[in-house]
């Protein structure tokens, strides 16, 4: 397939094919760098160094975590782990991309698929910490996958401590996809999902 262009995250370089892409990762100066200019927009630059190991031990983690799971590649975009820690996989439009393109009706609809997708990914131990649903996740074939799946943690201990300070809960972080109702929606969609209850019935039973 032709290459079409290069793309720089926080944590790889993204190269574009016509179906597929090939995610490189990023060098600690080079991720340093992203980092540095979040934290100085934010007035928290002593937190630099702090934030960038983060991110590269989030890697390191999430590859593991994937690896030992017994998750199905088509939740990850059929992803395939290449030499030199590079990553395959299939193209896929994110959510915020796909909104944009939805009636009223649809956007409440992937909001429920995005629900049930969380709780999916509970019975294989995986839980996605930072709740960016619209850009670490994406669509394909009107299934949801995940695109980015390196914000993630197998620790339920962990969870269950998100769960009861309800970390999911900052409306402000969807005010550029979602409408207010919209928010208010997917506010009380994530409430009846994330609950004890739910982690203790789904965790890893698959």
């Amino acid at each position: 397939m032709t290459e079409n262009k290069r793309l720089g995250g926080w944590q790889f370089w993204v190269d574009l094919y016509d179906d597929y892409v090939i995610k490189t990762p990023k060098n600690r100066n080079e991720i340093k760098e992203e980092v540095e200019k979040f934290l100085r927009w934010k007035n928290k630059l002593d937190e630099l160094n702090e934030r960038t190991d983060k991110m590269i031990f989030d890697i390191k983690n999430a590859t593991k975590i994937i690896k030992k799971s017994k998750i199905p590649k088509r939740y990850l975009a059929n992803i395939e782990f290449l030499e030199d820690g590079k990553i395959k996989q299939k193209r896929v439009k994110s959510l915020d991309g796909v909104l944009k393109k939805l009636s009223k009706k649809q956007r409440l609809e992937l909001i429920d698929k995005i629900a049930k997708f969380l709780l999916e990914m509970w019975k294989y131990g995986i839980h996605e910490y930072t709740y960016k649903v619209f850009s670490n996740l994406g669509l394909k074939k009107e299934r949801i996958v995940f695109i980015d799946p390196f914000e993630i943690t197998s620790n339920k201990n962990k969870v269950l401590k998100q769960i009861k300070k309800q970390k999911w809960a900052k409306p402000e972080k969807y005010q550029k996809h979602l409408s207010d109702n919209e928010i208010d929606y997917l506010m009380t969609k994530l409430k009846k999902t994330f609950t004890q209850k739910n982690l203790n019935k789904y965790w890893k039973t698959k």
